[in-house]
C-alpha cells in the first residue's frame, strides 16, 4: 500500500506503507477518516506555524471556549505566561477537565458542544504543546491530524514495533492516549505521577510525516531511576514506523506549500 499527499504547490509526496499487521488495521482507520473528509487542516499545519500565529490561535481558542461556558474558565494569556511553565502546565489541566479522562468517557461538554467549540478545545491542546517549548521553534515533522475520536487499542504485539528511528523521512504513528506522556512529564518538568499521566495504550489515524529523526534526550533515562521506574515502556522512548517517503526533496518542498488539497490510499 501507498499513501499520495497532493499539495497546492503541485507537490506529491508518495509514502510507501510497511506491510505488517499493525499498518493493515490501522491503515483500515485512515481510509474511514479520508472517505469522512475530517483531515484538519490548520492543525496539520502548525509544526510550521510562527509563534505569532499560535499565540492568536490559542488566545482566540480560548476566548471560544469561554464564551461558550458564558463565564472565564481560562484567563486569556498575557505576556509573561508564554515563558512560565506552569501556565502551560495549568493549560493542560483545563484542557483535560474540558475532555474527560480519555476518548472514551467524554464530558458532557465534548458530547454536546458545537462543532467549533470542540474544534476550540482541540485547538487549545495543539497550541499549548507547540508553544510550552521554548525558545519557540519550527518542528522538522508535521502531524497530519483528523477531527476524530476513533481510536483502537494498541495489541501487546504492536508494543514491540516501538523503536528509535534514525533514518529522515520516516512517516511514524502520532500519540493518541488523552493526557501527558511520560517523557512529555520529564521534558515539562513535571514528576512521574502527574495525575493526567498516561502511558500511550491507543492509536488512532493520525500520523508523523518525521523529515528528521526525532531527538531524545538522553536525561531521560536518569529522570525515570529517580522516579523509581526502571523498566522505561518502549513507547516512551521509540516511535512506531509506519512506512518510508519516497521523495528524497520532501522537507524543503512541503515547507513551501500551504494546504493539503487530497490524501489517497491505494
Amino acid at each position: 500500500m501507498n499513501i499520495t499527499v497532493a499539495f497546492d504547490t503541485g507537490y506529491n509526496l508518495i509514502i510507501d506503507l510497511f506491510d505488517n499487521d499493525f499498518v493493515k488495521r490501522w491503515a483500515k482507520l485512515l481510509r474511514h477518516e479520508l472517505e469522512c473528509n475530517t483531515l484538519l487542516a490548520e492543525d496539520t499545519y502548525s509544526s510550521f506555524c510562527s509563534e505569532s500565529h499560535a499565540r492568536k490561535s490559542l488566545e482566540q481558542a480560548i476566548d471560544q471556549v469561554n464564551a461558550f461556558l458564558k463565564v472565564q474558565y481560562i484567563a486569556p494569556p498575557v505576556e509573561a505566561d508564554y515563558s512560565n511553565p506552569n501556565f502551560y502546565n495549568q493549560l493542560h489541566e483545563k484542557f483535560e477537565k474540558l475532555t474527560g479522562p480519555d476518548w472514551n468517557n467524554p464530558t458532557r461538554l465534548v458530547t454536546l458542544a458545537p462543532d467549533h467549540v470542540r474544534l476550540a478545545i482541540r485547538h487549545i491542546n495543539r497550541y499549548c504543546h507547540r508553544l510550552e517549548h521554548r525558545p519557540y521553534r519550527v518542528r522538522n515533522y508535521m502531524r497530519v491530524e483528523f477531527n476524530t475520536s476513533q481510536r483502537r487499542l494498541l495489541e501487546p504485539q504492536d508494543i514491540k514495533l516501538f523503536k528509535k528511528i534514525d533514518q529522515p523521512n520516516t512517516v511514524v504513528l502520532d500519540y493518541a492516549t488523552l493526557g501527558k506522556s511520560l517523557y512529555e512529564c520529564f521534558e515539562d518538568g513535571l514528576d512521574a505521577d502527574y495525575p493526567a499521566m498516561k502511558i500511550q495504550k491507543h492509536y488512532s489515524a493520525n500520523f508523523i510525516l518525521q523529515f528528521e529523526p526525532r531527538q531524545w534526550n538522553p536525561a531521560f533515562t536518569a529522570w525515570c531511576h529517580d522516579q523509581c521506574i526502571n523498566d522505561i515502556p518502549a513507547v516512551e522512548t521509540g516511535q512506531l514506523p509506519l512506512g518510508k517517503i519516497r521523495n528524497s526533496d520532501c522537507f524543503e518542498e512541503v515547507k513551501k506549500t500551504a494546504k493539503i488539497l487530497t490524501i489517497t490510499l491505494e
